[in-house]
């Protein structure tokens, strides 16, 4: 595994556009500099399950603008509404941004890109840094309370949900509301959905604050299993459960920009914040997550073990995402892990990486996962401090742990 890079203070970006047109139309890109055509050129886009796809080198650090264009059957063209797409590009390196048709005003992120070298020699590019590739129980894991996970090989999430009571007696208000809506709520994105109602219904009551706290609890109860996530026989794509999050953010954020928002009702809202899904571009894509699938279908691994897989994380994440799905991902790591060389090394790692994208989906990285994962967005001088205070606190741990194996040989 080794970082892709431009050649001699070059950065090459991969666009994507997570975008459908009709049948006979196709994708273009046009822009400022001579590799985007400047303006004059059209500059082809190739079309994949995960939009519509283009790789480009340029000079390191210099700012570039561009637009996305559609090219009809009649060799007319459809620009983007709006102003131009700018990005100030790195000095160096690899990177992928994830657009979106006439958002063009859209905060794009600049995911790191590596070579992946499979054992039939191809090579394959993902978006996930090396410094993500370790194994280890995440915080989000760790405080799990709900069931362990169980691999299946055939669909039956949907039969596995025990008969559930709630008692209302003596609820009323936002209580009962809460209650009520959780018992129609089967699933992780209904369930947000009752928090999203929650909080825009009382935006402008005296009990604001109350609501905002009952969803904090909520959440959290679900985030550690404390109230279970089922499937409800629908379909829908972490991408449902993202978009959601982006609502619930925006409501957030109009509350804490108030004049009349209190101390209390920010700290709470802090609370909320770590317990939505990331609504990061790649997230809100058609179809997010597409590594598992890859992996699902590889065929350097046992039948039984793609049938784990299938069954257990790809369908279920694919069809009714919720929290326990990365806890089954992180009991199956732990599976693959176990005895080193028993599976390709290949797989382990994109079974890492797919590990990464989904515990960042979750919000479950550690500290210096996500302060790492806004690096290649800082200046030098941010950059610098931020790799001060991870290396401080990184020897601040391995202190820690001497100390703690001090005392105990001195209590042995």
């Amino acid at each position: 595994m080794k970082p892709k890079s431009g050649h001699g203070g070059n950065v090459r970006i991969s666009f994507r556009l997570d975008h459908q047109v009709e049948f006979g139309e196709h994708v273009v890109i046009l822009g400022s500099t001579k590799e985007l055509g400047s303006w004059k050129k059209n500059v082809p886009m190739k079309w994949s399950e995960s939009g519509w796809l283009c790789d480009l080198e340029f000079k390191g650090g210099e700012s570039i603008e561009y637009k996305f264009v559609i090219v009809r059957n009649d060799k007319s063209k459809a620009w983007e509404a709006g102003d131009n797409r700018i990005l100030k590009l790195p000095k160096g390196g690899s990177f992928e941004i994830v657009c979106h048709w006439n958002k063009t005003g859209e905060a794009v992120d600049l995911l790191h890109l590596v070579e992946d070298v499979l054992d039939n020699g191809s090579v394959v590019t993902d978006a996930a840094p090396d410094a993500l590739l370790e194994v280890g129980t995440s915080p989000f894991v760790g405080q799990w309370q709900g069931k362990s996970a169980s691999f299946m090989r055939a669909d039956d999430h949907w039969n596995r949900e025990m008969e559930r009571k709630w008692d209302t007696s003596g609820l009323q208000g936002l209580t009962l509301k809460l209650v009520e809506g959780d018992q129609r709520a089967r699933n992780w994105w209904r369930k947000l959905e009752v928090v999203r109602e929650l909080i825009v219904e009382n935006l402008q009551s005296d009990e604001r604050l109350e609501a905002l706290i009952y969803s904090a609890i909520y959440l959290k109860w679900i985030n550690t299993g404390k109230i279970p996530c089922f499937e409800d026989g629908g379909h829908h794509r972490p991408n449902r459960h993202a978009e959601i999050s982006r609502l619930i953010f925006r409501e957030l954020e109009q509350i804490s920009c108030r004049k009349d928002a209190s101390p209390q009702e920010v700290l709470v809202i802090r609370k909320i914040h770590p317990c939505l899904p990331s609504f990061k571009a790649e997230f809100t894509a058609s179809v997010p997550l597409t590594r598992i699938r890859d992996i699902a279908h590889r065929n350097d691994i046992p039948h039984d073990l793609k049938l784990e897989i299938k069954h257990t994380i790809q369908n279920k994440l694919h069809r009714n995402a919720g929290p326990e799905d990365l806890v089954a991902t992180e009991a199956m790591l732990a599976k693959i892990t176990k005895n080193p060389g028993e599976y390709s090394e290949s797989f382990v790692e994109q079974f890492k990486m797919f590990h990464s994208e989904l515990k960042d989906f979750f919000n479950a990285g550690s500290l210096a996962e996500q302060l790492d994962s806004i690096r290649e967005s800082l200046d030098e001088q941010a950059a610098s401090a931020l790799s001060s205070f991870l290396e401080c606190k990184k020897v601040s741990h391995c202190f820690l742990l001497g100390c703690i194996q001090g005392l105990k040989m001195w209590l042995m």
